[in-house]
């Protein structure tokens, strides 16, 4: 029996250095992120800038925590979270996860920040986006 028995095409290319272990994990990573869901927060954001609402992605709210808000309208204190993977036992549905999210809450509701929140049952139907955007931008007029 060979020593190079059971290898496969990629795990040469690996050792020869065609291929790094770093290339195939991102290469991996890329493909399931392409399966799995599409950028619900980027296209909240698209309808965001159309509507000429200025925001921020991923902003860290606390300097001394790691918390991030997935969309942030500091101006206005308004922070957007998108809660994914909520019928298929996501991170924001498990134990930790979702302890961490409600003390990030807390936290927010604390400082004075307003949060809507938003999960995949939001995206159903057209313009989706464009709903969630003018729902912020009700919130920012004062306006129910």
């Amino acid at each position: 029996m060979s020593r190079f028995s059971g290898w496969t095409t990629r795990d040469v290319e690996r050792l020869s250095g065609k291929l790094s272990i770093d290339d195939k994990a991102q290469k991996a990573k890329a493909k399931k992120s392409e399966k799995n869901s599409p950028d619900y927060v980027g296209m909240i954001c698209s309808a965001l800038t159309a509507l000429k609402i200025e925001h921020v992605r991923e902003y860290k709210f606390l300097h001394d925590r790691r918390f991030r808000f997935d969309i942030a309208i500091p101006k206005h204190c308004i922070a957007v979270e998108f809660e994914g993977g909520i019928w298929s036992n996501g991170r924001h549905t498990r134990g930790k996860g979702y302890a961490s999210d409600v003390k990030k809450y807390n936290l927010a509701t604390m400082h004075g920040w307003r949060l809507l929140r938003y999960t995949t049952e939001d995206t159903k139907g057209e313009m989706w986006e464009y709903k969630i955007a003018d729902e912020i931008q009700q919130l920012i007029r004062g306006r129910k």
